[in-house]
């Protein structure tokens, strides 16, 4: 079975891609997931999710975990 990366190509055409996710978001300003969802209706709260941790791997966006469930991400200056 091939390898395949989840995060750098949608599985659906409805899933957004990483780009779109950052495109929905304003620098500076922190976002949750929950925040980003309703910007992508047929996307899943674990798909947006995933979008957003490979953009922080790519060093696009920067994370902070408050708690176990609440995380905050943000496009840095």
């Amino acid at each position: 079975m091939p390898e395949t990366d989840s995060n750098s190509v949608p599985r659906t055409p409805e899933e957004p891609t990483p780009q779109q996710v950052l495109e929905e978001m304003n620098r500076c300003e922190p976002y949750i997931v929950s925040d980003l969802v309703d910007a992508f209706p047929d996307a899943s709260r674990w798909t947006v999710q995933r979008r957003l941790d490979s953009l922080v791997e790519e060093g696009e966006l920067s994370k902070k975990k408050h708690t176990e469930n609440r995380v905050s991400y943000w496009i840095p200056k």
